[in-house]
């Protein structure tokens, strides 16, 4: 039986603040000490996703990730192909900004029955 091992990491801030996102994303150019994943979108909104939430001064980084087949089977389409993460410090701004542009973004406003209660 084998046991892991978990290590500290040697000087992590040799690394900067966003070394263990995924390589090869696009950030807003503002920075946080700490990101948590807030989405999942298509890579047609990922630039107004991102601009929206500079605005809001919110820290926000969006990388490629891979769809899951039983994601995929599960919904009868293609999966979502970025994710934002956004900066901890600004979680709840975050979620008020995507919840204020998203509908407009992605035409829900527009059609019937959508965000009604019944």
């Amino acid at each position: 039986m084998s046991t892991s091992i978990s290590r500290p990491v040697p000087q992590p801030e040799r690394f900067g603040q966003l070394w263990w996102l995924p390589s090869g994303g696009l950030g807003n150019g503002i920075d946080d000490r700490a990101w948590a994943p807030i989405l999942d979108v298509g890579a047609d909104l990922v630039a107004p996703l991102l601009a929206a939430l500079r605005i809001a001064r919110v820290p926000a980084y969006a990388a490629n990730v891979p769809a899951t087949p039983s994601w995929r089977a599960a919904r009868g389409h293609a999966a979502p192909r970025c994710r934002i993460w956004v900066g901890t410090s600004a979680h709840g701004r975050a979620e008020e900004t995507l919840v204020a542009v998203l509908p407009s973004m992605t035409g829900s406003a527009s059609r019937p029955g959508v965000g009604r209660r019944p």
